[in-house]
């Protein structure tokens, strides 16, 4: 919502320099401040966890830096390959995931949705979710994941068709699907430089008269697809 409404006061600022209204705006020296804003309010949101608040401060900082000259050659040019290597490494080093007993709740953790809509439509940016579907008239859908990480689980849902698909979407981000032992995957997802893994260690066999067929669609990019079932 505050990248969206960032980006609608940009508009504004620029409808109003055509204008002449505004005549000293530069949208040069405001796309970075309004990056810096939006991720000073993502990170008192979140209270400094992720990393998509300072990456956002990283670039828009690196923008309103006034150029200087390494190895004869502008300081701008160096800007890109430095973000991504500190994302990598940000990613690399990141904390590992605390492991709790039954009944425990890690320190960090997500919030769990529940949702009982017959078709899925999640879009995760910058962020975290994680979603209990619950249909029992599930007919697949889209998730999508960018900079962030999701996790739905499907458990707890049926569906009556003999197969939905499900089309998932991942880059730079990781997803992971829940599926109950008893359904059968269709994988189909095309990884490129990503990872799709099934996990499952449970998983039970059923009669043609009640085979559950979950299609996956879709396309892995710089991330991760993890499939489970309890």
């Amino acid at each position: 919502m505050l990248f969206g409404l960032g980006i609608a006061v940009v508009g504004t600022l620029l409808l109003l320099r055509s204008l002449d209204i505004l005549p000293y705006f530069s949208f040069t020296y405001s796309w970075p401040i309004v990056l810096i804003v939006i991720g000073i309010f993502m990170a008192i949101k979140r209270g400094g966890h992720g990393n998509a608040w300072w990456i956002l401060i990283l670039i828009g900082a690196a923008n309103l830096t006034p150029q200087f000259m390494i190895m004869g050659k502008p300081s701008s040019h160096f800007v890109w390959p430095a973000l991504v290597i500190f994302a990598g490494l940000a990613i690399a080093f990141r904390p590992r995931r605390t492991r709790c007993l039954p009944g425990q709740r890690p320190a960090r953790y997500m919030d769990t949705t529940i949702n009982n809509e017959s078709n899925l439509n999640i879009d995760v940016t910058f962020g975290a979710k994680k979603e209990v579907v619950t249909s029992k008239d599930f007919k697949g859908g889209v998730i999508s994941a960018t900079f962030g990480g999701c996790e739905v689980n499907l458990t707890q849902a049926d569906f009556t068709e003999p197969s939905v698909i499900l089309e998932c979407h991942v880059s730079f981000g990781g997803l992971e699907i829940v599926v109950p032992s008893h359904w059968e995957l269709q994988n189909e997802i095309d990884p490129s430089f990503g990872n799709v893994e099934d996990a499952r260690t449970i998983q039970t066999a059923t009669t043609s008269e009640n085979k559950k067929l979950l299609i996956l669609r879709g396309n892995c990019s710089f991330g991760s697809i993890e499939l489970k079932s309890y």
